[in-house]
């Protein structure tokens, strides 16, 4: 028993053991946007049949699986040995109302967005217009930045969560940054270098933002306990 014990927690076998689950994060990643990457596929071959309705309807899943990632990521990092693929599914189903409202907000508002910025852009281009909602759309992807990794590790509100996000987005302003080059260079590693990459960059890029939160879940654990305490008294 104690040299099996030996064996697991050799660098070995926990380099090999992070790898898989990455590898898996991926892997179930990928299949739960199965209709994202087939209307991205479509789309591709003739973009007439491109329509932001059935866009809309391909993204939802995106955020499901992401927040599902984002709790596994986590698990991972502070456990660093776990089941992954019961784990994965469990953080799935147990945070799916959470993350559906999460992600559905601010899907609605990336839309209304898009929307406004290409109206704005084909017509009034020179007013420049198109560039408020360009910015406002941005906005909305970075507070998803630190909203999802929050939601997934806390039980709070939607209102909360978007304030919370809000203040730790200005106040971690310089990890906000290296948190967008980071995402940046992810995609481009992903279009510029090889596809089969995308195999691995989701859970590594989930891996690597939650270890930039892990301070935020420290405040926030100690501000939920000093509450708990205060409301017991």
């Amino acid at each position: 028993m104690g040299k099996q014990r030996e064996f697991y927690d050799k660098p070995l076998f926990s380099l090999l053991n992070h790898i898989s689950c990455l590898l898996l994060g991926g892997l179930y990643f990928i299949l739960l946007n199965i209709p994202l990457i087939f209307f991205y596929t479509v789309t591709s071959v003739d973009i007439n049949q491109f329509s932001i309705i059935l866009l809309f309807i391909c993204l939802i899943p995106f955020g499901l699986a992401l927040g599902a990632l984002y709790s596994t990521m986590g698990e991972i990092i502070r456990e660093k040995d776990i089941s992954f693929s019961s784990y994965f599914f469990k953080a799935y189903k147990n945070n799916f109302k959470s993350n559906l409202k999460l992600w559905f907000l601010e899907l609605i508002l990336l839309t209304i967005f898009f929307v406004d910025y290409q109206y704005f852009y084909l017509n009034m281009p020179t007013k420049g217009l198109h560039i408020i909602f360009l910015i406002l759309g941005i906005f909305v992807l970075i507070l998803g930045l630190y909203a999802f990794p929050i939601n997934c590790r806390f039980n709070v509100k939607l209102k909360d969560l978007i304030i919370l996000s809000f203040y730790y987005s200005i106040k971690r302003f310089h990890i906000t940054l290296l948190k967008i080059v980071i995402t940046l260079l992810a995609f481009f590693i992903v279009s510029k270098i090889h596809a089969i990459l995308v195999l691995f960059i989701p859970s590594i890029l989930c891996y690597v933002l939650t270890i930039y939160d892990m301070p935020i879940f420290s405040e926030l654990e100690q501000r939920f306990l000093s509450q708990n305490k205060a409301t017991a008294n």
